[in-house]
Parts: C-alpha cells; structure tokens; sequence
C-alpha cells in the first residue's frame, strides 16, 4: 500500500519525469498527427502540444513547492528548472504545427 509519505517523497522526481514523458510522447504525436490533419482546419497537434505544455509545468510547479534540505532540495529544484526546460521545447514544437501543415513536404 503507497502511503502519502511516500507520495511526498516521489515530489521531487515530478518535475524529473512528466516534462521528459510529456516531450516524448509529444514527439512521437508530431509524426503521426501531421497525416490526420493535412487539409483539415482542426490542429490536434497544437492542443496534444499544449497539453503536454501544462503537464511539464505541472510537474515543475510540483518539484518547486518541495522543501527541503540537501539533496532533497537539490531534486526539486533540478526537476523543476528540467520541467521548465522540457515546457518550452514543447512551447517550440506546438508554436512550429501553426507555421508548418501536414501536408508539406
């Protein structure tokens, strides 16, 4: 049974695993996505891109609010600036699905 000790304790690791998880399942949407939407106006690539944007920064906002001493401290903090990292990426590729249309080649 997960307790909320250990919840808390996995805080941290948030910002660590839902910006790089969000980003790579971003990715793989982006070569799939741009075939469904070729001559449509609906852009399900920008909404699953700003999505996967909000879950970064959820992440990061998570492993912010960690206090702590030492390397607990040095987690969140880390996971928070990669959740940002991983946020503006994703803010990069889902700004490119306005420019770029499925069905250029």
């Amino acid at each position: 049974m997960i307790t909320l000790a250990a919840l808390r304790g996995l805080l941290p690791m948030a910002g660590l695993v839902a910006g790089p998880a969000a980003w790579a399942l971003n990715t793989q949407l982006g070569q799939i996505l741009p075939y469904a939407e070729c001559g449509g106006w609906f852009r399900p690539s920008l909404v699953f891109s700003v999505a996967a944007m909000m879950l970064s920064l959820a992440g990061a906002y998570l492993s912010w609010r960690t206090r702590g001493e030492g390397t607990v401290g040095f987690g969140g903090r880390l996971g928070a600036l990669l959740g940002l990292l991983f946020a503006f990426a994703l803010l990069l590729q889902g700004l490119s699905t306005l420019i770029l249309s499925g069905c250029d080649r």
